[in-house]
């Protein structure tokens, strides 16, 4: 009796790892929100001679995200006049590409690590969000002259990573059947055990 009442144990552990699995496979996904961005001005000839305009702020991804599978998603309402990309903020030289107060730095695109977005996004980019410091930049198609203000809409989806999927499915499984066995155990026949009677 009291191996079945302490058979609830792995059988109540199994069954909450299991319904991370269930959870973390579904994922939560953000409502979509918006942000003004204005265009840097771009005078005619090539893209990768317009100046980039950038965030001031590093946007740091601590290590435990690792874990996570999450996804930004960008669209913006200008893309024949400007672009949006997400760079690698380690990479950045700042001593060249300082933004001044208006945002706007001396740097062009060939002076940016890019991890999503760019020249060729062509509206909106999908980013896979990964440990480590990035910022956000920004430039003006060439020949843009427009003020406008670049209508960005974003939003994000968070779930488990493939990884800790597969590891709390197996444990939450293995778990639960070990709560089975202990509450209702499997005897297996003791082969030639009657033989000689």
């Amino acid at each position: 009796m009291m191996v079945r009442i302490l058979s609830i144990l792995p059988l109540a552990t199994g069954s909450i790892c299991i319904l991370i699995v269930l959870i973390g496979a579904i994922g939560y996904t953000a409502d979509s929100e918006t942000v003004g961005i204005p265009i840097p001005p771009c005078a005619p000839g090539s893209d990768s001679v317009c100046e980039v305009g950038m965030n001031h702020d590093n946007l740091s991804i601590p290590q435990p995200f690792m874990l996570l599978d999450v996804k930004v998603t960008m669209e913006w309402d200008h893309p024949n006049d400007a672009w949006v990309a997400i760079v690698d903020a380690e990479q950045i030289d700042y001593d060249k590409c300082e933004p001044n107060d208006q945002g706007l730095t001396g740097c062009t695109l060939s002076d940016f690590t890019i991890l999503a977005g760019g020249p060729e996004s062509e509206g909106s980019l999908v980013w896979d969000l990964e440990p480590g410091s990035t910022r956000f930049i920004t430039a003006g198609k060439a020949g843009t002259l427009t003020l406008d203000t670049n209508v960005v809409t974003y939003s994000y989806s968070v779930g488990l990573g493939l990884a800790p999927l597969l590891l709390l499915g197996a444990v939450g499984v293995v778990l639960c059947l070990s709560g089975v066995q202990m509450a209702f155990p499997i005897r297996f026949g003791n082969k030639g055990g009657s033989a000689g009677r």
